[in-house]
C-alpha cells in the first residue's frame, strides 16, 4: 500500500509494535489491521501483559506498545506502571472498547500517549500510531473535548492567558500548527503538511484558541506573536 506520508516512505527499518489484549480474536484482528496500515510495521501479539514484560525483559525492542486497558491479569494502568519500574521508555497507546467515559487523564497523566476506542475508524488507529511513533499525545476529538473540559487536566487551563515565553502551555504540535496557521495555511493545507486529519487540525487550533483566551486566528497570531510564542 502506498503512502503518502513521508516519515514513513523514508524508513530504513521495521517498526516493531508489540499488541497486549487478552481476548486472541481481537489481538489477531488488530495485529491485521495494523499491518495493512504500513508494510513497515510488524507486529508481535501477547494474550498476556506478563508475556509482554518478560520480552522486554530478555531484551526484545518495540518502538511501541498498544495495549488493551481492560484485561484480567494485569490492566493497562497496571502495566504502563509495570513497564516504568522497568525502566522502558517504549511509548504506549491505549486501545479500550469501555463504554463508560475511559480514565483518558490517568492514562495520559501515566505517560501513555494516546487513546483511541476500538469503535474508532482504522484511519483513528494509523493516525494515533503515526503520533504516537514521532512522540505526539494524540486524543480522537470526542476525547479531546472531554480533556478540556477537565479543570485539572494540565492540558486545560483553558480559560488562563498565556504569559510571555510560556511556550509549554502548547504542546509541541500545537506550536506547529500555530507557526503554520500563522503562513496563512487553511486547515486542510496544515493537515496535508503534518500528516494528520483535518479534524485534528481544528482540535488542535480550538485548543490553541482556549490557551491564548482568543476566538480568532488573526488574533491568535497576533497573541502568540506578542508574547513570544512564534516568530
Amino acid at each position: 500500500m502506498k503512502t503518502s506520508f513521508q516519515n514513513v516512505a523514508d524508513r530504513t527499518r521495521q517498526v516493531e509494535i508489540a499488541l497486549v489484549d487478552d481476548h486472541r480474536m481481537f489481538l489477531d484482528g488488530l495485529s491485521e489491521v495494523i499491518n495493512a496500515l504500513d508494510p513497515a510495521y510488524v507486529c508481535t501479539g501477547f494474550a498476556s501483559p506478563r508475556d509482554a514484560l518478560a520480552a522486554i525483559e530478555q531484551g526484545r525492542h518495540f518502538d511501541l506498545v498498544v495495549s488493551d486497558l481492560v484485561m484480567e491479569e494485569m490492566n493497562g494502568v497496571a502495566f504502563i506502571l509495570a513497564l516504568q519500574t522497568r525502566r522502558c521508555t517504549v511509548p504506549v497507546l491505549i486501545v479500550s472498547g469501555m463504554d463508560t467515559l475511559p480514565p483518558v487523564e490517568k492514562v495520559l497523566r501515566l505517560g501513555a500517549l494516546g487513546f483511541v476506542p476500538k469503535s474508532a475508524p482504522t484511519a483513528i488507529l494509523g493516525e494515533a500510531i503515526r503520533s504516537a511513533l514521532k512522540g505526539d499525545i494524540f486524543l480522537p476529538p470526542e476525547l479531546w473535548s472531554v480533556v478540556e473540559r477537565n479543570p485539572k487536566s494540565p492540558r486545560a487551563s483553558a480559560s488562563a492567558p498565556a504569559a510571555a515565553g510560556e511556550e509549554e502551555l502548547l504542546g509541541a504540535r500545537q506550536i506547529e500548527v500555530l507557526r503554520l496557521m500563522a503562513e496563512g495555511y487553511a486547515n486542510r493545507r496544515i493537515s496535508e503538511v503534518l500528516g494528520i486529519s483535518e479534524n485534528t487540525v481544528k482540535t488542535h487550533i480550538r485548543h490553541i484558541f482556549q490557551r491564548l483566551n482568543v476566538e480568532r486566528r488573526t488574533a491568535c497570531v497576533s497573541k502568540a506573536r506578542t508574547i513570544g510564542l512564534i516568530d
